[in-house]
């Protein structure tokens, strides 16, 4: 076959291990790295790539992403690949599409961030695993249990406390996951119907994941105004069960909590100096993507998208939780409406051709534009979407971002909520070179060696899957960029922009991006796998040292 062999000649190495910028040659072999080093000689049979005046980089590692429904749709991964991205971590913030019950409200409550579910039902995590191997992905899938569905299977999306037999039937089903390759759990407290799940349940299935060396991933129930005791909350189930954590989308939101990333990262410091094994990831943005969901009371979403749109058409619960939606909130869950406020919240995922035309635009713009107060006018699109409506919400520190991203032990990923067409958060398409180009080269912040490592192998390490360097015997996941011209073009005008600057990407070998000519749409064309994993490693003892 034609690629079975090949050599990449003439260009430099970051070789994704952290090791300092060089000229070398790669030879690949079967899907493999066979030999790096400078000047190789050309072996008969192999085909040649020149690299002159180009950047070999290991292909990127999406830590978070929300794909868990795209892998399915292979058009709906051209986004990862269009960035260098190889592989993806799914099952993020507690969302996925299994376990599921057919009609049990999960499906319409978490499309607005899988977007379409595939038509099989998945009774068991083990069920989707074996479809996503069968499908034969456009990347490699790495794959978490999340949390939503592992609860809705065993109790529907009522949001109360479980008793003793339902947290029976969540650890088995999630043993039986964990056991079978899922790489750890994760939790979406801050959404339905995670965000009623106290501490009983989450120990108990933190337990679980520890006795399976896997990792706890969660996307803590606050990130603002009571950001550090959400964040002890998560640090005490790892302290407790004895787990590795990651903490989902490190930051700080609302303006009145600036500058207290420092503290944050400190509290981190702290717990990995007591061994708690805690990592982190970010996106290189200060603005999030979500369902407009989480602008309402938690009461109104108890039973999933069907609550919220019974209560905003009665006209008394309407007008309660329009109240609560324009002041603070008691409670650990923050009110983005109120602490963010609505000039700074975007609209997206519009369906309909009556409001397409505000696909992108500001909720206080649209209100204006149809003379409403504007948590009327999000409660009047929301219906009109059936539920179905995401946010873009200008919330982050920026400078506490920056502190993540020089912190060693985050790693980078998008959260983009894949879509194949309307407006999006601008990080679905430019997250990896961002961080790359702006941060490393622009800014100064950090080495590239460092941020490609963060982007590659150190990821795939935590996660327990080898790879995500250009070492030889690993696989030949790489992409080979223009240094000079390299750079994300996806901004909050034009999200849809593809990276500038990328010539090629290989995933085991094969040219995945540009998409090779004749390469069909349907599932099952792909050159990914799955990867089910054993125990990971743990990513203690370390320091906060520069580099890393």
């Amino acid at each position: 076959m034609m690629h079975d062999r090949q050599l990449i000649r003439g260009g430099d190495l970051l070789d994704g291990t952290g090791r300092r910028r060089r000229r070398a040659d790669v030879r690949i072999v079967g899907g493999r790295v066979e030999e790096v080093g400078a000047d190789l000689p050309s072996v008969e049979g192999e085909t040649l790539l020149d690299a002159a005046g180009r950047l070999l980089l290991p292909a990127f590692v999406d830590v978070h992403s929300h794909d868990d429904a795209a892998l399915f749709r292979p058009r709906a991964l051209d986004p990862k690949l269009s960035q260098g991205v190889t592989t993806t971590i799914v099952g993020n913030c507690g969302h996925g599409c299994a376990p599921s019950v057919a009609g049990g409200g999960l499906e319409d409550y978490a499309t607005p961030v899988l977007g379409p579910f595939p038509e099989e039902v998945f009774p068991r995590f083990t069920d989707y695993l074996d479809a996503v191997e069968r499908s034969a992905p456009a990347l490699d899938v790495i794959a978490l249990v999340p949390h939503a569905p592992l609860r809705a299977g065993v109790m529907g999306m009522e949001q109360k406390p479980a008793d003793a037999a339902q947290l029976r039937e969540m650890a088995a089903h999630l043993d039986e996951a964990l056991s079978a390759g899922a790489v750890g759990l994760s939790l979406g407290l801050m959404y339905a119907p995670g965000s009623a799940a106290e501490r009983e349940e989450l120990l108990a299935l933190a337990q679980v994941v520890a006795r399976r060396d896997k990792v706890l991933v969660a996307h803590i129930r606050n990130e603002g105004g009571r950001l550090e005791s959400s964040l002890d909350e998560f640090l005490a189930l790892g302290r407790d069960a004895g787990c590795a954590l990651h903490v989902s989308h490190l930051k700080v939101t609302g303006a009145a909590n600036f500058g207290t990333m420092p503290q944050i990262i400190d509290r981190l410091e702290a717990a990995r100096a007591e061994g708690i094994d805690v990592t982190a990831d970010v996106y290189p943005y200060t603005a999030g993507s979500t369902t407009a969901s989480t602008l309402f009371p938690s009461w109104t979403t108890r039973r999933g998208t069907d609550s919220l749109l019974q209560v905003l058409t009665d006209p008394d619960a309407r007008a309660r939780a329009l109240d609560e939606v324009r002041r603070p909130w008691d409670g650990p869950l923050e009110n983005q409406f109120t602490s963010v406020g609505p000039d700074a919240i975007l609209l997206a995922g519009f369906s309909h051709p009556e409001t397409r035309a505000f696909d992108g635009r500001a909720l206080v713009d649209i209100a204006a534009e149809r003379g409403q107060d504007p948590a009327e006018a999000l409660a009047d699109l929301v219906l009109s979407e059936d539920g179905v409506l995401t946010i873009i919400v200008h919330h982050s520190d920026p400078q506490g971002m920056r502190e993540v991203l020089c912190w060693p032990h985050a790693f980078l990923g998008s959260d983009g909520l894949p879509r194949e067409e309307g407006y999006v958060h601008p990080r679905l398409f430019g997250t990896f070179p961002r961080a790359l180009s702006t941060y490393a080269w622009q800014d100064g912040l950090l080495p590239a060696e460092a941020v490609v490592r963060r982007m590659s192998s150190a990821p795939r390490a935590r996660f327990g899957v080898p790879g995500g360097s250009i070492v030889p015997g690993a696989p030949a996941d790489l992409q080979i960029i223009d240094p000079s011209t390299y750079t994300d073009r996806a901004d909050y005008q034009n999200p849809r922009r593809e990276t500038h600057g990328l010539d090629a990407v290989l995933l085991g070998g094969r040219p995945v991006w540009p998409r090779p000519p004749g390469t069909p749409d349907a599932p099952g064309s792909g050159s990914g796998q799955l990867h089910r994993t054993g125990p990971v490693a743990t990513s203690l003892p370390s320091g906060r040292t520069t580099g890393q």
